[in-house]
């Protein structure tokens, strides 16, 4: 159960998805090697000029950058895990490691040298620098940005990272330097000079289990062990290697790589019921023949897996036992020095030995022995495969990077929306100001009657522009106007505009009907506005009906419905206008504190051929807001058809051009005549 546990550890997860990415680089530097064995052939054949792909030098190259790769990976997968910034997480975490490890130094001659760059350093270098990145992220007093929407989220997220990013840097600054210091004080040459020297063999076994453990929890084992081993010896990145019996451990403990796992995917391929291995097996079996086997690796998977500990650790100790044993008994010596790892089996063996048998022999039953280590734990593997938990945790996790990662995408497309939109919206307001100039402002009202008697009861109040040639236009602005957040300033003139033009007719003796006007939400919640608003009436005495858009009020109903009893309270009165033309919420009806209710136009003109079911539609409408109290009103009534239809219907009041068009304050005034 522990080990359950460690093995779904969420930093041992990102080890191995790091060094699961590394898999392509291995991939093409093994393949790299090969075709440099296939050229020097062909160099022997006088085919290409000899040394035509350096393989070795490839080799090195890439031993020499895992440990920076993989600082790469790593910082990558944590930066997507906390949440940062990956570009600049993967930047600063690069400048860490190569700070912190070793990796790059300056000499005093001025030359670039590397020495300690092993995956032992670039690992802990990577998770210190990473996770103090995030925490110093996390405190808002460090960032420059909080909730700013004219900068864009991602200069946000990434300027952000500035103050955390150096003070990441400052820490791991002090920590390589504290390193230093404690490497010149010679306290590991002291340590290690007290500690027994370990036998060629010993240290062969040691390797190899320190190898076999980091491969197993997803950390490239040779590299590590290798890395470990240098440090321990005093060994620079430029020099051979540490481990004696080499030709051994290349030979018999690494037939078709690391956990001698060459049978493996020939026990898959002859066991029943394998299916979903057997793709892997196929893949991987041409690599295995060279002794690459880091597709299986991951693929099986092998590593942290815990089904596959024992045979992992076990089978490479077991063929270098028989190995061991075999040479003792005189079947076959070692004469070659050296060796390509990269040799297939058989033949490496028979290389090694100066063409002996018995070393053929004596591989051939390390295979058989390493089949009869695997083949029960493969068994085991297939009913295990029924049951995936690593599999689901992992889409679990990357369920949940794909959410975040979209909302993010989705967040910077709003944002760029949002800038277009303001860029544009900039350039209409700047036509529109030349359009205004010289102009005006001036109301119309569209008379409201009764449906039944067809009595003027009111008049609703609409702003239009007259220009400086005396044109009349209709409110095509305010969209406009409102898009840069003028809706209030918008509202704040209409109801000047109307108090002026009351006080006009009032001053002719005209006695007046309710006075109707639109007011958007940012004036009814803004609620200086609004006190000003009923004092400016209650002086006046003068109520209004102030129409409210069903939407306005659904987007914010607690607040809305707070002003709503306020106004009414004050003497005015309220309707829901626009009713059925969105999304009408009937739950938002029956809380509305409002005393009518103002039909959608499309209520009242049905669709063509749906005459009869929107018929049904405006009655059982109209009926229902009579049935929870509302006097009802039908606007955009353009015919007589379309009266009849609403009384017959049962509306209250009807508003229409058939009944009167929207009209300047002058022609008001003779309509007040007749």
């Amino acid at each position: 159960m522990y080990l359950n546990r460690l093995i779904h550890f969420k930093t041992l997860l990102l080890l191995r998805e790091a060094f699961t990415s590394l898999l392509p680089v291995v991939l093409v530097m093994n393949i790299v090697v090969l075709l440099s064995g296939l050229s020097d052939v062909l160099a022997s054949q006088g085919v290409v000029a000899e040394g035509f792909i350096n393989g070795n030098e490839v080799s090195r190259l890439y031993f020499f950058l895992v440990p920076f790769f993989l600082n790469i990976s790593l910082s990558t997968l944590m930066a997507k895990e906390k949440e940062l910034d990956q570009v600049s997480t993967v930047l600063i975490s690069a400048v860490c490691f190569l700070r912190v490890s070793g990796f790059l130094f300056i000499d005093s001659t001025g030359q670039i040298l590397s020495f300690q760059g092993s995956v032992i350093t670039s690992v802990p270098a990577t998770l210190v620098a990473v996770t103090l990145l995030h925490y110093f992220s996390r405190f808002s007093s460090l960032q420059f940005f909080r909730g700013r929407s004219e900068v864009s989220p991602v200069l946000q997220r990434t300027l952000n990272l500035l103050i955390p990013g150096l003070l990441t840097m400052l820490c791991c600054e002090l920590v390589g330097h504290g390193f230093r210091l404690f490497f010149k004080a010679g306290v590991f040459s002291i340590l290690f000079a007290a500690l027994p020297k370990l036998q060629d063999i010993q240290e062969v076994i040691l390797f190899k289990l320190i190898s076999q453990l980091s491969w197993f929890f997803g950390i490239h084992g040779e590299y590590s062990a290798d890395g470990l081993f240098r440090i321990l010896n005093e060994i620079p990145s430029s020099q051979a290697g540490s481990i004696h019996f080499k030709v051994l451990h290349d030979v018999f403990m690494n037939i078709g790589g690391s956990g001698s796992t060459f049978v493996v995917p020939l026990a898959i391929l002859s066991l029943p019921g394998s299916a979903p291995f057997k793709s892997i097996a196929q893949l991987s079996l041409p690599f295995a023949l060279f002794n690459v086997n880091e597709i299986l690796l991951f693929g099986l998977p092998i590593i942290l897996n815990p089904l596959f500990l024992a045979p992992f650790l076990l089978a490479p100790l077991v063929n270098l036992a028989i190995a061991l044993t075999a040479i003792h008994l005189g079947v076959f010596t070692i004469s070659a020095p050296a060796i390509n790892w990269m040799s297939p089996p058989l033949y490496s063996a028979y290389a090694v030995s100066g063409g002996s048998g018995g070393a053929v022999l004596t591989q051939l039953l390390c295979i058989a022995i390493d089949m009869s280590i695997y083949y029960p734990f493969l068994l085991l593997a297939k009913q295990q495969s029924k049951t995936p938990l690593d599999l689901r945790k992992r889409l679990h996790s990357d369920a949940y990077q794909f959410v975040n990662t979209e909302i993010n995408r989705q967040e910077e497309r709003r944002f760029i929306t949002q800038k277009i939109d303001q860029v544009r919206g900039m350039e209409e307001t700047q036509r529109l100001l030349q359009q205004l100039k010289g102009g005006q402002f001036l109301l119309y009202f569209q008379p409201k009657v009764d449906a039944k008697s067809k009595a003027l009861v009111g008049l609703e109040t609409l702003l239009r522009f007259q220009d400086a040639g005396g044109k009349i236009t209709p409110p095509t602005f305010l969209p406009i106007l409102y898009q840069q957040g003028l809706s209030k300033a918008v509202d704040q003139k209409v109801l000047s505009l109307v108090f002026d033009q009351i006080k006009q007719w009032r001053g002719d003796g005209q006695k007046l009907p309710q006075i109707s006007i639109n007011l958007d939400k940012d004036f009814l919640l803004d609620p200086p506005s609004v006190k000003a608003f009923i004092a400016q009436a209650k002086q006046e005495e003068i109520y209004f009906e102030l129409e409210i858009t069903e939407h306005t009020y659904t987007s914010e109903v607690q607040s809305l419905a707070s002003v709503v009893r306020d106004l009414r309270a004050a003497g005015h009165q309220v309707s829901i206008d626009d009713f059925g033309a969105g999304y009408s919420s009937l739950t938002t009806l029956v809380s509305l504190e409002a005393d009518s209710v103002k039909l959608d136009r499309k209520l009242v003109a049905a669709p063509e051929g749906e005459s009869q079911r929107g018929q049904v539609l405006l009655q059982s409408s109209v009926k229902l807001c009579h049935d929870l109290g509302f006097a009802v009103v039908a606007e955009g009534v353009e015919s007589l058809s379309q009266l009849q239809l609403v009384q017959h219907c049962g509306v209250d009041f009807v508003q229409g051009y058939y009944t009167g068009k929207p009209m300047p304050s002058d022609q008001v005034s003779r309509l007040f005549q007749a």
